[in-house]
């Protein structure tokens, strides 16, 4: 039986952020037949329309990531009533294109 794949997205860049314990957490309690992988957003450029049609390798690899997903995780702290500033950019970058 294929295993439900689930990509954790860290929305926070600190080191010690309590949204990467807790999805570290999530690791522990995901029931058996799922596999929870986290993804650090670290290195994710801003968006820049020129690089849209030849993106960064690291781009690239964020929307395979995203593509080869069952289902997504975001731990992400809350900044304004909105999402992390990097959240927000990889929204631009890479989930956006895949609506």
């Amino acid at each position: 039986m294929k295993k439900m794949k689930i990509l954790g997205i860290v929305g926070s860049l600190r080191k010690d952020s309590y949204n990467h314990f807790a999805l570290k957490a999530a690791q522990e309690l995901v029931p058996e037949g799922a596999v929870l992988n986290l993804i650090e957003l670290h290195g994710i450029p801003v968006f820049n329309q020129d690089d849209e049609m030849a993106p960064p390798a690291i781009v690239l690899e964020f929307k395979r990531q995203i593509l080869a997903a069952d289902a997504i995780l975001f731990g992400t702290p809350e900044y304004n009533y909105s999402l992390s500033g990097v959240l927000k950019e990889c929204y631009r970058l890479g989930l956006e294109a895949l609506w």
